[in-house]
């Protein structure tokens, strides 16, 4: 294979097989993870390129048996000894590269008369489809800041974007072995800002490092940042503040739309690049919701406090998504069905701030019979019920045929069964030759923001 890591292209094929990733996941968000083989041209080199293919053989079996089980991720490709994948959920993302690095140690310790294979992985997340259309660029920058992360690690290593972190800890905060390490902002090739590097490991493996290579940002802040820490010092030591009002800065990371108390917008003054920006319009005294959207069902939600006078803000956001049921049924059988379940428990913010716990239980029944008459065409069925706290809603028998002859699929765009005033659920479907797939999802209600 001539492509490198550094000419990295998505074939056609590839993308029709990302676009039913996305399909069946139901999401626009994914987790790319790059991973290679530490010293493989120099084992290649050395020891022959027979060897060399035998332990390249030995290695995708392994990471695409711990990548796709239970078809939790995708391996888009295979770059020489590099593995791209993609995963909808970052914190299984880095389940399965804790797992990749413990299976390859086994390895190691098993098979001691062949060299060792040690990977360094990497990893990036961000939105990369809008509408069921992929959009190639902007997938393949996501792929570009997983590469680079990778190539900052050394072997043994999984290093993190701040997204995958600040999603990914959240989930797993009950691992108590895993150890969450920030090793500060990195210039990576082709990308213009410094990138802020994390790492995690078993710390029954090892400790974090930092990397070896690699130009550090300096610490020294940037002009706009000092001169705005001599003025916040001068503020403090003279004590003054403006009784009962209050001046809100947030220093970075801080997200593009975000929104206060489901009503308004907060904006920003300064430029994205500064470290410090100061919000325009003043957010009164108490505590407030701040939250910015990723898709229709995943937002990351933080809590913040506002005092009267200076507030230098960082917020901890943390993960919202609403739940989702998918179901698929193979149209191989004169008479088929399938039911899936599913519960789950999740809350959402009033616009005072407060929590609302949600019980949701879910089901989907998918049914077809083909007709007596005509052995190529499908009569379908799909219905399905929802729970929600005590409230139950039946919907359905949804009805419709197709032939499996059919060169286009069926899509039915999403049509809704629920709503209260901040989410809403949705059922959507789509068939082609012999599959049926059904999706029933939530969905965040669009804010209304205030004049």
């Amino acid at each position: 294979m001539n492509e490198s890591k550094n000419e990295l292209t998505v074939s056609n094929d590839e993308i029709l097989s990302l676009k039913d990733y996305i399909h069946q996941k139901n999401t626009a968000v994914l987790t790319v993870i790059f991973t290679d083989i530490k010293g493989f041209t120099q084992i290649t080199e050395e020891k022959g390129e027979q060897i060399a293919s035998e332990l390249r053989k030995q290695h995708d079996e392994i990471l695409v048996q711990i990548i796709q089980q239970d078809q939790a991720g995708l391996v888009i490709k295979f770059i020489g000894d590099a593995v791209m994948a993609v995963f909808s959920e970052p914190s299984v993302a880095v389940e399965r590269a804790l797992m990749i690095q413990q299976k390859l140690a086994e390895f190691n310790v098993d098979n001691p008369d062949l060299d060792d294979i040690i990977v360094r992985i990497g990893m990036h997340m961000g939105q990369v489809a809008v509408d069921d259309n992929i959009e190639v660029d902007v997938f393949g920058r996501h792929v570009n800041r997983a590469s680079r992360i990778e190539s900052l690690a050394n072997g043994g290593q999984i290093y993190l974007g701040f997204s995958v972190f600040d999603s990914a800890k959240g989930w797993l905060k009950n691992q108590k072995h895993l150890i969450w390490q920030s090793h500060g902002y990195y210039f990576v090739k082709g990308i213009k800002e410094p990138i802020e590097i994390y790492e995690v490991i078993d710390s029954k493996i090892g400790q974090p490092k930092p990397p070896l290579h690699g130009r550090k940002k300096r610490s020294v802040p940037g002009v706009f940042a000092t001169l705005s820490l001599i003025v916040l010092t001068a503020a403090i030591t003279a004590g003054i503040f403006f009784y009962q009002q209050t001046e809100v800065w947030f220093l970075n990371f801080y997200p593009q739309q975000m929104v206060l108390d489901h009503q308004t917008r907060i904006v920003l003054t300064g430029e994205k690049k500064d470290e410090a920006r100061l919000v325009k319009d003043p957010i009164s005294a108490g505590k407030h919701i701040v939250h910015y959207a990723i898709t229709d069902a995943l937002r990351y939600y933080a809590e913040i406090d506002i005092q009267y006078g200076n507030n230098n803000l960082k917020p901890k956001f943390k993960e919202l998504r609403l739940p989702t049921l998918n179901n698929r049924l193979s149209l191989t059988e004169e008479r088929n069905e399938a039911t899936r379940n599913r519960s789950v428990n999740y809350f959402l913010y009033a616009d005072n701030g407060k929590k609302t716990e949600y019980q949701a239980d879910l089901e989907l029944t998918l049914s077809n019979q083909v007709d007596e008459q005509d052995k190529d065409l499908s009569h379908d069925q799909l219905s399905g019920v929802i729970k929600i706290n005590d409230q139950l809603i039946k919907w359905g028998p949804v009805e419709q045929e197709h032939r499996f002859s059919a060169k286009r699929s069926t899509r039915v765009q999403p049509v809704l069964i629920y709503e209260d005033e901040y989410h809403a659920y949705y059922y959507q479907y789509y068939v082609y030759k012999t599959t049926f797939n059904v999706t029933l999802t939530a969905k965040f209600k669009p804010v209304n923001f205030k004049k």
